[in-house]
């Protein structure tokens, strides 16, 4: 009896080993658990600060933390239609160029480098020199060396296969992800705080970027802006100031801005305004910057007050804010 027992027991251990493995190689197959926008956002500005961070190890000079090259990825796409609607991927990569005066300097840097890594529990791989990929653009033919970080980010010193000088290189891996499940707010007060009407809100994300909306203006619009038809009797500017306090860029586009079903009627937004965000391309807020923007709303008759929706880009939650009409 208790044989048989023991028999079923490892067989049902079996099968669910199997089914999870299974499970775990079309996973694996179609690139990788899927996670949310602000998991992308995260491991975007850990990728970022991991290159910043090895260029502090590096002797001075070698290094500029703040030019660095984004990489694109020819591995990081969807090729068997795994990804659902909402769903998309993308893969932080950045390098930086080095400048060393020989390979003496270059070797002590790596030197500095495998130090720094052991101290920080991680290890030290060595790579060895590439060959040129160009016969005709002679390189230096100086060994690498390769690490992970706690954030899984790879860090990678060598000579660039297609620059043949020498690169720094952090690779935040392929990720998959849910467009509309983006960085939440940590503080919303004011207009933004979901409650009555209020001249102005501030909302403060949980990566450091924050967004101030208000107070709203009256003012006379140039008649060209508005175009024919577009009703004038009353026209308001809203200003909306981007604080990016975070590790990365905010990019800012026209359709940031919106409002929900019903709200707002006989209320129409002026498509000319904010002029930042009337070329075809978004508009970048980086690392420590603010941006100001003015968005122009018209309406026949005096509107009791302005309901918006709002989010910073493609990586933050937009939220309902409720602003008062002086």
């Amino acid at each position: 009896m208790a044989r048989r027992w023991l028999i079923s027991l490892t067989a049902v251990t079996a099968i669910v080993w199997a089914c999870s493995a299974v499970s775990d190689f079309f996973e694996n197959l179609g690139g990788g658990p899927i996670r949310s926008a602000a998991d992308y956002r995260k491991q975007d500005i850990n990728t970022r600060e991991a290159g910043r961070r090895i260029i502090s190890d590096l002797r001075p000079g070698a290094g500029d933390g703040s030019r660095m090259h984004e990489e694109g990825s020819t591995s990081c796409v969807d090729d068997l239609g795994f990804d659902d609607d909402g769903v998309t991927r993308n893969q932080p990569h950045y390098t930086w160029r080095l400048h060393y005066s020989g390979e003496a300097d270059y070797l002590a840097d790596l030197g500095r480098l495998r130090a720094a890594w052991e101290r920080r529990g991680w290890k030290a791989e060595d790579r060895p020199a590439a060959e040129p990929l160009n016969p005709d653009r002679p390189a230096p033919r100086w060994p690498g060396i390769r690490t992970t970080d706690d954030h899984g980010v790879t860090i990678a010193v060598g000579i660039g296969w297609y620059s043949g000088e020498p690169t720094l290189s952090a690779d935040g891996g392929c990720i998959r992800y849910r467009r509309d499940d983006g960085v939440t707010a940590r503080k919303r007060t004011g207009a933004a705080d979901g409650k009555s009407p209020a001249r102005e809100g501030t909302i403060t994300y949980e990566d450091g970027v924050r967004v101030s909306i208000g107070p709203v203006q009256p003012m006379t619009p140039a008649p060209e802006s508005t175009g024919e038809g577009t009703p004038a009797a009353y026209t308001y500017r809203v200003p909306v100031t981007v604080t990016n306090l975070s590790g990365a860029p905010v990019e800012l586009r026209s359709y940031d801005i919106g409002s929900y079903a019903s709200a707002n009627p006989g209320v129409t937004r002026v498509s000319s305004y904010p002029a930042e965000l009337s070329s075809s391309g978004p508009h970048r807020v980086s690392e420590g910057e603010s941006e100001r923007l003015e968005y122009v709303y018209t309406a026949k008759s005096k509107p009791s007050q302005l309901e918006l929706a709002y989010g910073p880009g493609e990586f933050h939650t937009s939220y309902p804010w409720r602003l008062s009409i002086p």
